[in-house]
């Protein structure tokens, strides 16, 4: 084909309306025309093809296209027209058997044309594209204008409403193998772009261009499909809900758009080259844009997808047409964008929080405050703005970074519960969501729970690993000790008190050894309280009559870290008892007599209780913080005869004393007495007695001994002497021997070895096959509580009994 009136255009061709590669392509007008004129036939009978769903449609007819002008690069995106050397019009909603009378009308303008029929063309229904070369490249924004002008002309409301978008594709033509094509063209003058566009008073007022009829109800149509943004979820709702089109511009795209008159519904986009051509519909919920070359040119966009466009449009680029929204790496960005925003989260926090308010109901903050926190003030909520996020949904992570942030942040959990380090466990200081309660009290397997509760209703979180980890790296950091706090503002008058409390107050004996016990005991409590787990393995031991006020003493001076609830040595028992306890009272010593002695010593010896505390994942060290006291009102409570060294029993009751621990020990003298310990302690008083206290201990503790039954007879046999070959003699003529017969003028000698079975079958005439382990430990227990004797780590051969282990006279071989 030859034109007389021919141009060099230069087009952007590409295989399909996916492609992703749009060729900048140079041609004559007449090799365009040329193109046009000869359809791609396909298999399919129009019948056929109306039959097959759309999808199919867009298939057959996808034979590859152009876009009438220049592209930036190689994608076809509405931001990416460099400029249109050539109107494309889709009259697709012409009246049936019209085609004759539109090609008469595009003739009528006077300017080279083409015009060719779409693949779903028939005579009762047709459908054309028709096209204007210009005699200049034209921008975007000028385009839309010329095309308006042109459809106008024509008839704007055969028109697709969206045929003025500058990067329109046309496909090459293509009809079905009976179908009817149709082309026309003129070899006439290119129109002017400057022509039609001073047909325009301002061709810049986009208000003032043809609009296809309805075209205004489109905005309102895709406003009901995109459905209202505000109710959207996640972090596209939230950005909604704080702003909208007019608050999101002034924030996050100052000088990009200005508004138009005082309606306040237009803007200019201020890149571009036209005026009042972006639109804001329903109160500012949408914005639909006309500018050519504005990011968001011809789609209706909500807030959020306003500023997506412009601030991270760019980066979509090189993504399918196809992808969804929510997989565009801009839509990744904006989340990321709306979530560091402190109004957006501070919304999202607040309607999580008020969405379980009503399951939760109003607590009042915990009152006094034991433990600072920390954290944000009650009433700063930009502590949500911490919290890491899932990046699209805007979901709070369930990590454990996260959950600290909750618990030293959230109204509802600040402040209201803390590690009692002396106590070793979880306290709750005041109301929680899902228990009332305002008295401090132990945490609970019930809290644990409520915490899980609370954090998946309130923040999403699912799973328990995280919290239990914040909820322990909470309690380390926000641990407080009272003892110690106590302790640490005690101030000493200088006035002694401490040495003679069990003889001011309970009347024992003013003497060294009293003195002694009461100042290390009290002294060892301090310490035990300000370095747990330190070496004291004493009880002091209060005896005397009823009434005095020994437990009333120990009662007062613990300040209500107490317990004299302890029954038993044995097992876990025992040891959770003494958690959040300073002096410990073994009453009326019930513990002593339903405990092995050696079990009782190995649990004072004890410096720290290792066990799985209940609602525990793992066994756990819990030093010692308390010290032990004793009261009795018998004599002989010591059962032990090998020593009884870990007791400093005090007699109570024997002298007159002018004070009373009911009245007159009060909290002002109480806090003068552990200020005096403090004292000593810091001054590293020992723990332990020295010189001539020792001795008098241990005359404390032999009086104070349960001793034997046969105690005496056994201390009376071994101090009768014995024949000189008395390894020699059998056991019958031992037996007669101590029966009185068969001594005669046999030399006697000190005995000077001994074992438990001499005495067994000797002493107590029992046979030898009789003994049993426990007959044998108490007859070495009393021997080994005679001064004079002491056990052999060996053995030696004992006469008729074979060899054995036993006792030896200190100076005895």
């Amino acid at each position: 084909m030859r034109l007389e009136h021919d141009a060099q255009l230069t087009l952007s061709v590409g295989n399909s309306r996916k492609s992703l590669s749009w060729v900048k392509t140079t041609m004559s007008l007449s090799d365009l025309y040329e193109r046009l004129s000869a359809p791609l036939r396909g298999m399919e009978t129009m019948e056929s093809y109306l039959a097959a769903p759309k999808k199919r449609q867009d298939e057959l007819k996808d034979v590859g296209g152009f876009v009438g002008g220049t592209l930036e690069g190689e994608r076809r995106l509405s931001t990416k027209v460099v400029n249109r050397c050539l109107v494309t019009l889709d009259f697709d909603t012409m009246p049936p058997y019209s085609t004759d009378n539109v090609i008469q009308k595009v003739a009528s303008i006077g300017f080279s044309y083409c015009v060719y029929s779409t693949r779903k063309h028939r005579k009762e229904a047709p459908r054309l594209r028709i096209l204007f070369p210009l005699d200049r490249p034209v921008t975007p924004d000028e385009y839309d204008a010329i095309a308006r002008k042109l459809a106008g002309a024509i008839g704007i409301e055969m028109a697709d409403p969206t045929t003025f978008e500058p990067h329109r594709l046309m496909y090459w033509p293509s009809c079905c193998v009976d179908g009817e094509y149709i082309f026309r063209y003129a070899d006439l003058p290119i129109i002017g772009a400057d022509f039609v566009l001073g047909l325009y008073d301002d061709w810049q007022n986009w208000e003032a261009r043809p609009q296809v009829p309805g075209e205004g109800n489109k905005y309102k149509r895709l406003a009901v499909k995109a459905g209202n943004p505000t109710e959207k979820p996640g972090v596209v709702g939230a950005f909604c809900r704080v702003y909208n089109i007019h608050t999101a511009m002034e924030k996050f795209l100052p000088g990009i758009y200005e508004p138009v008159g005082n309606n306040g519904d237009r803007y200019t986009y201020l890149n571009g080259s036209t005026t009042g051509g972006a639109v804001v519909y329903e109160d500012g919920l949408f914005m639909y844009s006309h500018h050519a070359t504005d990011p968001c040119c011809d789609k209706l966009v909500n807030a959020f997808d306003m500023v997506r466009l412009h601030l991270f449009g760019d980066l979509d680029e090189d993504c399918a047409p196809d992808t969804a929204v929510n997989r565009l790496p801009s839509y990744t960005n904006m989340c990321e964008k709306a979530i560091g925003d402190e109004a957006v989260i501070q919304l999202m926090t607040e309607e999580r929080m008020a969405a379980t308010a009503t399951e939760f109901g109003d607590l009042t903050p915990p009152a006094p405050e034991i433990a600072d926190g920390g954290g944000a003030e009650e009433n700063d909520k930009a502590w949500a703005s911490m919290l890491s996020r899932n990046v699209k949904t805007g979901a709070v992570k369930p990590t454990i970074e996260n959950a600290l942030i909750i618990f030293e942040n959230d109204p509802n959990l600040k402040n209201r519960f803390a590690l009692n380090q002396f106590a070793g466990r979880g306290e709750v200081l005041g109301q929680l969501p899902w228990m009332h309660e305002a008295e401090r009290r132990m945490w609970t397997d019930t809290d644990s729970n409520g915490v899980y509760w609370y954090l998946e209703k309130t923040y999403g979180f699912n799973g328990r690993g995280a919290i239990d980890s914040a909820l322990d790296l909470h309690a380390a950091k926000y641990a407080f000790n009272e003892v110690q706090e106590y302790i640490n503002h005690l101030e000493w008058d200088g006035e002694n008190r401490l040495d003679t409390m069990f003889t001011d107050y309970l009347g024992a004996n003013d003497t060294a050894y009293t003195r002694a016990v009461c100042r290390k005991a009290f002294t060892a409590a301090i310490a035990r309280a300000m370095n747990p787990g330190c070496k004291y393995d004493q009880m002091v031991i209060l005896c005397g009559p009823q009434g005095l006020g020994k437990s009333t003493l120990l009662y007062k001076m613990a300040h209500g870290w107490f317990n004299d609830s302890i029954r038993t040595f044995e097992g876990k028992e025992a040891s959770e008892l003494l958690q959040g306890v300073w002096l410990v009272e073994i009453a009326e010593l019930d513990a002593f007599r339903r405990t092995d002695v050696s079990r009782i010593k190995q649990f004072l010896s004890l410096r720290a209780d290792r066990y799985r505390a209940a609602y525990a994942h793992n066994a756990r060290e819990f030093p010692r913080r308390c010290v032990f006291f004793g009261t009795s009102n018998q004599v002989d409570f010591l059962q032990d005869t090998t020593g009884n060294r870990r007791f400093w029993p005090v007699d109570v009751g024997l002298v007159q004393h002018e004070k009373n621990a009911f009245t007159d020990l009060t909290p002002e003298v109480i806090d003068q007495i552990w200020a005096e310990a403090k004292m000593r302690w810091s001054m590293g008083e020992p723990l332990y007695l020295t010189d001539e206290t020792i001795e008098e201990a241990k005359r404390q503790q032999e009086d104070h001994r349960d001793a034997s039954s046969q105690e005496g007879l056994v201390a009376d046999f071994l101090s009768k002497d014995i024949p000189a070959d008395w390894d020699r003699w059998t056991v019958e003529e031992r037996r007669s021997f101590w029966s009185g017969g068969g001594a005669g003028n046999v030399p006697l000698v000190p005995r000077n070895k001994i074992t438990a079975i001499e005495v067994w079958c000797e002493l107590f005439m029992r046979g030898q096959a009789d003994i049993k382990r426990n007959d044998s430990r108490e007859i070495n227990a009393i021997i080994a509580s005679i001064p004079e004797w002491r056990r052999l780590s060996g053995t030696f051969r004992c006469g008729p009994y074979g060899v054995q282990r036993g006792f030896v006279r200190f100076n005895g071989v």
